[in-house]
C-alpha cells in the first residue's frame, strides 16, 4: 500500500470530530414552560390579589396580608351597584366609543396622508404632532375649564357636566398617538396596490376605503383599542368637568369619590367596581390582541 493513503481514523479522532452533545430537547421545554409560567403568574397575580380583595369583608382586606383568608361574600358587589355603579359604566362606555369613533377615522386619514401624500417635512409634522403628547392633562384643566365657562357665558353652550365636555379633550390627547401608528402602518403598504387599484378604475379614495383600509386594520385595530382604553381609565380631567353627576360621570370618578364608612376604608367596594370595569376592557382586548401585536409593531423590522 502506498504511502500516501489516507489512514482511517482512529476512535480518538472520531471523538474530538463529534459535536458536543447540547441540552436535551425537554429540559428546553421545561425551561420555556417555567419562564412562561413565571411571566404569566407576575402578570395575572394583580388582578388575583383584586379578585379576591373584591370578595373580603371588614378591614381584613387592608390588615391581613393573607388574601386566601376570609371570610368571602358579595356584599361588596351588591353595595357597589346599589351606589350605581351600572350607570357610570354606562357614561364610560358612551365616552370611550365615541372618543374612538371620532378619534380613529381623522387619524387615519390624517396617517394615509403623512404616509402617501409628497409632503415637505412630513417627519416635522409628524413630530409636531406628537409633541401634544408631551402635555400632562392636569396643566389642560384650568384654561378648558376656564374655556367652558366662557362658551357657556357667551354662547349658552354648557360643556360642564355633560360627555362633550369629557370627549372634546379626549380626542385631542389620543389623536397623535393614534396617527403616529396609523402613519407607521400605511407606510408599510406597498403603493402598487393602490396603483393596481386605480389602474382598474378606482378613485382614490375608493383605493383607500377598499383596498388600503382593509389591509390597515391591525393598525386600526391598535389605535382603536389604545384610545378606547384611555378615554375609560382617565381620571382628571373627568373628576374636573363631570365630577358628581351620575348621569355622565365615569367609572374612575365613581371609584375615586367612594366614601369611608366610619373607620373602615372602603377597599372591597373599589376593588369590586374595579374587577367590574376591568372584564369588558380584558375581553375587548383579547378579541383584538393580534390586531395589536400586529399594529405595535408594524414598521419595526422590514423584509
Amino acid at each position: 500500500m502506498s504511502e500516501h493513503a489516507v489512514r482511517a481514523p482512529g476512535p480518538a479522532a472520531s471523538a474530538a470530530r463529534r459535536p458536543p452533545k447540547g441540552t436535551p430537547p425537554w429540559a428546553v421545554a421545561a425551561l420555556k414552560v417555567l419562564g412562561l409560567a413565571v411571566v404569566v403568574v407576575w402578570c395575572l397575580f394583580p388582578f388575583l390579589w383584586m379578585g379576591l380583595t373584591s370578595l373580603r369583608t371588614g378591614a381584613d382586606a387592608l390588615t391581613d396580608p393573607n388574601i386566601l383568608r376570609g371570610p368571602f361574600s358579595l356584599d361588596s358587589y351588591q353595595q357597589v351597584v346599589d351606589l350605581g355603579f351600572q350607570f357610570a359604566l354606562r357614561n364610560s362606555l358612551i365616552v370611550a366609543t365615541v372618543t374612538t369613533l371620532i378619534c380613529i377615522p381623522v387619524a387615519a386619514l390624517a396617517g394615509y396622508a403623512l404616509a402617501r401624500l409628497p409632503l415637505a417635512g412630513k417627519f416635522v409634522i409628524l413630530a409636531l404632532t406628537l409633541v401634544a403628547t408631551l402635555f400632562p392633562p392636569v396643566a389642560l384643566v384650568n384654561p378648558l375649564y376656564q374655556v367652558y365657562l366662557e362658551l357657556d357665558k357667551f354662547l349658552g353652550v354648557n360643556l360642564l357636566n355633560s360627555y362633550a365636555g369629557m370627549i372634546l379633550p379626549y380626542v385631542a390627547l389620543t389623536l397623535p398617538l393614534a396617527i403616529f401608528i396609523l402613519t407607521t402602518f400605511f407606510s408599510g403598504i406597498p403603493r402598487e396596490i393602490e396603483e393596481s387599484a386605480k389602474v382598474d378604475g378606482a378613485t382614490p379614495f375608493q383605493a383607500f376605503w377598499r383596498v388600503v383600509a382593509p389591509l390597515a386594520a391591525p393598525g386600526v385595530g391598535a389605535a382603536a383599542i389604545l384610545t378606547f382604553v384611555y378615554a375609560t381609565n382617565e381620571f382628571l380631567l373627568a373628576f374636573s368637568f363631570a365630577p358628581a353627576d351620575l348621569n355622565v360621570q365615569t367609572v374612575p370618578v365613581f371609584i375615586g369619590t367612594f366614601e369611608r364608612v366610619g373607620y373602615e376604608d372602603p377597599i372591597g367596594q373599589v376593588m369590586a367596581a374595579s374587577v367590574l370595569v376591568s372584564v369588558p376592557l380584558i375581553l375587548f382586548a383579547l378579541l383584538l390582541q393580534r390586531r395589536i401585536v400586529a399594529g405595535l409593531t408594524s414598521g419595526a423590522v422590514k423584509g
